[in-house]
């Protein structure tokens, strides 16, 4: 199941339920703690499902930093082989991919279950956070592929201590969405500076830890604190953060600061950045700096000038989605780093306008963070009223007096 392995799971042959984790009756789950560099442990993979007597799994550590690469090695033991991507079985070459599987399946009572256990040894100095992927097979013992579940699951572990050693500093803070110097609480913001991580390594959320509804307010030994409060981590590299801004941050002048190592007795503080936090910053995702990042709301297809990157150009009556930050509280109101579990609207709904004219009330359909993504994500669909002017049409987004970038487009036609 790791993307970059092409997302291939046993589903490819198990297909019966596919694909992977299609019966939420079943599960599987990873237990690991987090590691000392060279001091091996014991992983442990747990294979559940009401129904089924037979258990099988698949087990590879990759970098969260770059999943082609692996992390550590997988050690051979009782019911358990590991395999080399390339080459015969373990001991793989030091470069070469490793899968920890059964190499024979445990037969147990009905919905019992099974746990395998596998002995891994992490690299031998700190690698920065490492993922584990499993795959399990819950399966009904007909020595066929027929009638078994195949379930996916991921878990992350970081070094048990945070040992970076560069002093972080700030460049420049600037909204994810617009590029320019806006602020407000709940908004995406990305930070520029250096000493962040390692050269060249980098750190994203995982699925797993989207699924867990909140955001980390540290991720890879790293931090970030505005108005003295910690934000939500979306990402780190050497020279680069996105992160969510707390949602109590003040109003008027406020202090960002990233710390290296936090809560360690090897903390690093960066320079301190001042920047003007508003009420509302609202800012519209783009492609280009300039043209929006639309879709149709229908299809999710690329919406605008069909001369970048195969987008279809709106017409009067199409319906179509702008994505923004900053625009303010819903309701049910969200705190920051929170994931939507259900469409959370706007409190107030924005005015959005096409070459300096808003559109009517009516015409913009929901306003809001859509289930599933992070608070500060908003969703605006939009109407193209039948007044539209043919050409690329400035496009904003205002909410509570301040107003998105100038130079947003969206082509329209006729």
């Amino acid at each position: 199941g790791v993307p970059e392995d092409g997302g291939i799971t046993c589903a490819v042959c198990h297909r019966t339920f596919a694909p992977a984790n299609s019966d939420s009756r079943g599960s599987i789950a990873i237990a690991a703690a987090n590691y000392v560099p060279g001091v091996t442990q014991t992983i442990s993979v747990t294979v559940k499902h009401p129904e089924q007597v037979k258990w099988g799994f698949q087990l590879t550590a990759r970098l969260a930093s770059d999943a082609r690469v692996k992390a550590g090695t997988l050690q051979p033991g009782v019911g358990i082989r590991v395999r080399c991507d390339v080459g015969p079985d373990a001991p793989c070459a030091p470069q070469v991919l490793e899968f920890a599987e059964h190499n024979r399946a445990n037969v147990t009572a009905v919905g019992a279950g099974f746990t395998f256990t596998v002995d891994w040894t992490p690299p031998a100095t700190a690698a920065g956070d490492v993922v584990f992927y499993a795959a399990g097979n819950a399966a009904n013992n007909n020595s066929a592929n027929s009638g078994d579940y195949i379930y996916l699951t991921q878990a992350v572990v970081s070094p048990a201590t945070c040992d970076l050693s560069s002093v972080p500093f700030l460049s420049a803070s600037v909204s994810s969405a617009s590029w320019q110097s806006a602020l407000s609480p709940n908004s995406v913001l990305t930070l520029f500076g250096g000493g962040f991580q390692p050269s060249g390594q980098r750190r994203a959320l995982l699925p797993i830890e989207l699924a867990a509804g909140t955001l980390p307010t540290a991720l890879s030994c790293m931090e970030v604190r505005v108005d003295r409060k910690k934000a939500a981590m979306v990402y780190v590299s050497d020279s680069q953060m996105n992160v969510q801004t707390p949602t109590l941050v003040s109003t008027g002048p406020v202090e960002l600061q990233v710390v290296a190592n936090p809560g360690t007795s090897q903390q690093k503080f960066s320079n301190i950045l001042v920047m003007n936090a508003a009420a509302t910053a609202p800012a519209v995702f783009t492609l280009d700096g300039k043209k929006a990042n639309a879709q149709f709301t229908a299809t999710g297809a690329l919406a605008g000038d069909p001369a970048f990157s195969g987008a279809t150009a709106v017409k009067a009556g199409d319906l179509v989605t702008l994505w923004a930050t900053g625009l303010g509280t819903t309701n049910p109101a969200l705190d920051a780093g929170a994931i939507a579990a259900k469409d959370s609207p706007l409190a107030a709904t924005p005015t959005v306008s096409l070459n300096g004219v808003n559109l009517a009330a009516s015409d913009v359909i929901f306003a809001g963070v859509p289930a599933g993504l992070i608070s500060g994500i908003y969703r605006v669909n939009i109407r193209i009223p039948a007044t539209s002017t043919v050409g690329d049409a400035v496009v904003k987004v205002a909410a509570q007096g301040a107003s998105s970038q100038d130079s947003v487009t969206i082509q329209i036609t006729k």
